[in-house]
């Protein structure tokens, strides 16, 4: 079962539906480039725009002999399945399996897109963040993988 520390703190204020982000709590921008190059470095990730209507959001994309995933694992259609907002919001869009969606909620680590299939996870705020970041993130990688055990 895929559990998580309950996020401290207040959750951070949002907007959306679209743009759906983050509005204070922001990652550090150091955190945020960090993520970013864990992120591009999974195997069989390559890198090209968002399907969304959120251009400077750097997305990261799954090839397709990798990528063996349910639809629902890929936004809109795509090979992308996670992306990191720009540094002025620092959170991240991923697909997640159910169950890690509402632990993701409840656990107050994010909130469901509230019209497409993504969750949106908060950035980082310091060291020990990052890591139940990243393990969300591994989580939306196994997902598009086809590898999850959440399902």
């Amino acid at each position: 079962m895929f559990e998580l520390p309950v996020r401290p703190g207040p959750e951070p204020r949002t907007r959306g539906p679209i743009p759906h982000g983050q509005l204070n709590q922001i990652s550090p921008t150091t955190m945020q480039e960090e993520l970013w190059q864990r992120m591009r470095s999974l195997p069989g990730v390559y890198l090209a725009p968002t399907h969304v209507p959120y251009p400077e959001a750097r997305a990261i994309h799954l090839a397709p002999e990798f990528g063996t995933g349910p639809e629902d694992a890929f936004i809109k259609r795509s090979r992308e399945f996670a992306h990191l907002h720009p540094q002025q919001d620092g959170s991240l869009h991923m697909t997640l399996p159910q169950l890690v969606k509402k632990e993701v909620t409840e656990a107050g680590w994010g909130i469901p897109h509230p019209i497409q299939n993504t969750q949106l996870v908060y950035g980082p705020r310091d060291r020990e963040e990052m890591e139940t970041v990243w393990k969300i993130l591994l989580e939306s990688y196994a997902y598009a993988r086809g590898k999850s055990t959440q399902v």
